[in-house]
């Protein structure tokens, strides 16, 4: 029986790891993905990808930097999780919470750590990761209408009002962080009328809380590697252009970068079609070709595509020691 089983649950995974690789294909486009592998025989397409796999691997580091407790956990098979995240989030973004959940989970099986501490570190990662995108993309974003090209009054008012309302996201995000006035003990009062003050939410609840705290190193340590991720990723952008026959200085640079974060915002997979609409934009009025923009969305997308095929192959592969470990446990 435990043999029957172990061999159903690995054709089941087989069945929907190839669902997904058709998924995928089909979404992104075969010729791409094969495309995408070629760019990266040369010298270009290989810095191109060292930069890929360097972004992930500082965000991982982060993420090590805001789960470690006292506890030596391996930065490798952080990585390793980290980067089958990814792939969810890019392939799959029209799925809430499922990259964090995904991480959380594997995070607390591997190194049972519990939950509590395990979904605190993947919301404090996400909360710091997106308190820099957005300052990003305010700066390039303002940088590019006041000194690049002077928007209509419905652009200005489209962005205008989608930068205040992240803007004010961000805003109540950090006075609820740092007053520290439990919301989700409210919740739970009103729904049962009685006063938790243990579970797995209000312990990760006071987790987060002790986190951001500014007196604590490891917050400043988690600014810091999100900065250094998106240095990391303002070189790529510079590096693409660079290799597509362009020069560009500091800020264009970083409105470029400030708009792809912007694209990653529509769940669509892999901004596919929304990179190549505001990318064409923003290289048209900073005098670069049109063909340049498809090709800088193109060589961008292949980057991000290669880490996640790769991240996918490695959510199968733990996913599949998930589930093996999960139904051994059972029968026992």
């Amino acid at each position: 029986m435990k043999i029957l089983r172990t061999g159903l649950l690995f054709f089941l995974s087989i069945l929907f790891g190839a669902i997904i690789f058709i998924y995928v294909g089909d979404a992104i486009g075969w010729d791409f993905i094969l495309n995408s592998f070629k760019i990266f025989l040369n010298f270009e397409g290989l810095v191109v990808i060292f930069l890929s796999f360097f972004i992930a691997f500082l965000g991982a580091l982060r993420w090590k930097g805001i789960v470690k407790n006292g506890q030596n956990i391996s930065l490798f098979n952080l990585f390793k999780i980290y980067i089958a995240g990814f792939s969810i989030q890019y392939f799959f973004p029209m799925i809430l919470f499922g990259s964090e959940a995904f991480r959380a989970s594997l995070l607390e099986h591997r190194e049972k750590i519990g939950w509590d501490r395990a979904l605190a570190s993947v919301i404090i990662e996400r909360i710091i990761e997106w308190t820099i995108n957005i300052l990003v993309i305010l700066i390039g974003v303002l940088y590019f209408f006041y000194e690049v090209q002077k928007p209509s009054q419905n652009l200005a008012l489209i962005f205008g009002v989608s930068i205040v309302f992240f803007l004010l996201i961000l805003f109540f995000v950090y006075v609820y962080l740092f007053k520290k006035n439990s919301f989700i003990k409210k919740i739970l009062f009103k729904i049962t009328k009685k006063d938790y003050k243990e579970g797995v939410a209000i312990k990760t609840e006071k987790i987060v809380f002790e986190y951001f705290n500014i007196k604590n190193i490891n917050l400043w340590k988690g600014y810091f590697f999100s900065i250094l991720k998106v240095l990391a990723m303002f070189l790529r952008v510079w590096f693409i252009v660079f290799f597509l026959g362009n020069i560009l200085n500091f800020m264009p640079s970083l409105s470029i970068l400030g708009f792809s974060f912007l694209s990653t915002m529509v769940p669509i997979p892999t901004a596919l079609g929304v990179q190549e609409l505001i990318q064409s934009f923003v290289f048209g009025n900073l005098n670069i070709s049109l063909g340049t923009s498809s090709s800088f969305s193109m060589i961008l997308r292949a980057g991000d595509v290669i880490v996640s095929l790769i991240g996918c192959a490695l959510f199968f592969k733990v996913g599949f020691e998930f589930l093996k470990n999960k139904i051994c446990k059972n029968e026992k």
